[in-house]
This record gives C-alpha cells, structure tokens and sequence, in this order.
C-alpha cells in the first residue's frame, strides 16, 4: 500500500516525471499490474473530480464525513461500490503479470466523448482543445488553463471575468470539465506508457473493444483560431 500511495502521489504532483523507476519501485513492493492500473484509476477520477470541485465552488464535506467514506471504501472498496467489472462477472480471471489489459478503457472513452464531442454549449473543438492543453490567449482558456494547473486558485473574481467577457455558465463549466478532464488523461497516459514499455504489452493490448484506446493522440489545435 505504501508503494502505490507513493506512485499516485508522484502522478498527481509531478506527472511528467512519471518514470520506469517508479514502476519498477511498485513491482519490487509486490504490486500488481492489475492492482497498478487500478490505483491509476483512482488517482485520475480524483485528479478530475477535485479540480471541478475547485473550480466551481463544490460543498467541500466535512473530515467526519470524509472518515465515514474512506471506511466504508476500506470495507468494501471501489469496486463493490461502483458496479461489477466491464466484464459483468465479479469472479472474471485476472490478467497475469505480464500483461496490461485496461479493463476501463471502453468507459473512458464513453467519458471522453461525452465531454468532448457530446453536446454542449462549447463547440465540440474547443473543448477538444482546452483538453490537449491548446488554451490560446483567450480569457476561457487563461481559465481552462488554471483548472488544470491550479485549480484551487480559482476564484470569484475569475468567474466574473468569464462572464463579463459573455462567457455563459454552461460554457465555463464546460470549459472546466474539459480542461480538468485533460489533465486527468494525461496522468493516465503518462502510467500507461510506462506500462506499456515495461510490460512489452502491444498497441493492440491497449485498445478499447471499439479499436481505438481513448488516449491514442488526437490531432492538435490551437484554441484561438475558434474563438
């Protein structure tokens, strides 16, 4: 547990830094690829939840409520929580060692699109672009790029500025969706990359049932040219 706490620290401080080491520090501790991806996972949902949540002025509860949550998660965790498996059966065979099956990648890449090139009040290509970490000189992207990088920084008079530059609520939320969204992608790509080198896994291994995993890149674009 010690090891993995120390990965998912590092790959939510210092994602870029994200190194072969680090995986190898989590093997030597007896952690799982399996146990590995989904601790990742973890740590990205919390990378995008928190950063909306700062963002947008979320409720933040209280420590007991929080102790009250981790106990039950400790008790029955994420998975009896959140549903069963993609597979649909609490008692599928686990990957071995030496190979990566991302069990959630057909999810994610639900959530990508939905957020991405679902409907909304952005254009879808804007919020392509804020995810990619293209946020232009705009004041939306000045903001997108906050939420990503400090999103607890965020505050009243940030929001102001969107909305007096005729910036809607819908659009500043899904601007904030969108670049939070991005950094958690990026997080998990940075882990799956690393995986992926040390587990000799294949491009085919990493894609979703659809044949493309969600973190595969897409073409880059420059914000300013849509605004």
């Amino acid at each position: 547990m010690r090891a993995t706490l120390a990965f998912v620290e590092k790959l939510t401080l210092s994602p870029s830094e994200i190194g072969p080491e680090d995986f190898e520090a989590t093997r030597k501790a007896g952690v799982s690829v399996r146990a590995l991806v989904d601790a990742t996972y973890v740590c990205v949902g919390f990378n995008i939840v928190a950063r909306i949540a700062d963002a947008l002025g979320f409720k933040v509860p209280s420590d007991e409520l929080f102790s009250r949550a981790a106990r039950l998660l400790r008790i029955f965790g994420y998975r009896r929580l959140s549903g069963y498996w993609m597979s649909g059966s609490a008692g599928s065979a686990m990957p071995t060692e030496r190979t990566l099956d991302d069990p959630y990648a057909h999810k994610l890449e639900r959530l990508r699109y939905a957020v991405l090139q679902g409907r909304g009040s952005l254009a879808p290509n804007i919020r392509q672009a804020l995810s990619e970490s293209n946020y232009g000189s705009t004041p939306l992207g000045a903001f997108a790029q906050k939420v990503a990088e400090h999103a607890f920084t965020v505050n009243d008079d940030d929001i102001r500025e969107l909305q007096r530059a005729n910036y809607s609520d819908d659009q500043i939320f899904e601007a904030a969706v969108s670049a939070a969204l991005g950094a958690g992608l990026y997080r998990l790509e940075r882990v799956l990359t690393v995986l992926h080198a040390n587990q000799s896994v294949t491009s085919q291994q990493l894609r979703s049932p659809r044949g493309h995993h969600p973190l595969l890149p897409w073409p880059q674009r420059n914000l300013s040219q849509y605004q």
